[in-house]
């Protein structure tokens, strides 16, 4: 295995896959900034508390998600949605373990991940989803508009990447960023 000091997970220090990100990217040797916005609760070692103008302008991205997804009473939740924007903002690549529901023949990743999920799509990075349902890998396809499967194992190929998801992983879930870890930076995984 190599040192890869050089790489950034961006993350949000939640339970769930956020902390599962976290526990690989330091086994790994991967820097952790783990955001955060005015809330006891966030105990990583990582943890990047927004200002107040970051936090607003993370605001503004959630809104802009909220036109395509729709979804309502999402006030009660915007410390933690405004935060995501800056695990994408800050990433070149958006690696997702999750949930999804299929609605009008499209994918949709579901829960508070979907917020992040379509920040990424709007700001034209790269989206990783892991379905936990389905125990496979999908990309997200720009020219179909939606996600579709991937042949193989995904690799980390940006030093700045966000690590997210649910905080109801399963076991296929935490295996899975585990092997997207080992496929990046354990030269010998896979042989």
């Amino acid at each position: 295995m190599k040192a890869v000091y050089h790489y950034t997970c961006h993350s949000g220090g939640a339970e769930g896959a956020d902390s599962y990100f976290e526990f690989f990217s330091k086994k790994f040797h991967v820097r952790v900034v783990a955001y955060s916005y005015r809330t006891k609760f966030h105990n990583s070692e990582n943890k990047y508390e927004l200002t107040t103008d970051e936090f607003n302008e993370g605001v503004e991205n959630v809104l802009k998600a909220n036109e395509v997804l729709k979804r309502s009473k999402i006030n009660q939740y915007l410390k933690f949605l405004a935060r995501n924007w800056f695990q994408v903002k800050n990433a070149d690549e958006v690696y997702a373990v999750t949930n999804l529901k299929l609605i009008n023949n499209r994918l949709q990743v579901k829960g508070g991940t979907a917020w992040a999920v379509q920040m990424a799509i709007n700001s034209g990075k790269k989206v990783f989803v892991y379905d936990q349902q389905a125990a496979q890998w999908l990309y997200w396809d720009t020219y179909y508009l939606n996600f579709k499967p991937l042949t193989e194992l995904p690799k980390i190929n940006a030093s700045n990447f966000a690590g997210i998801g649910t905080r109801n992983i399963n076991l296929f879930g935490i295996e899975a960023i585990e092997a997207l870890f080992k496929n990046t930076f354990d030269t010998n995984y896979g042989k």
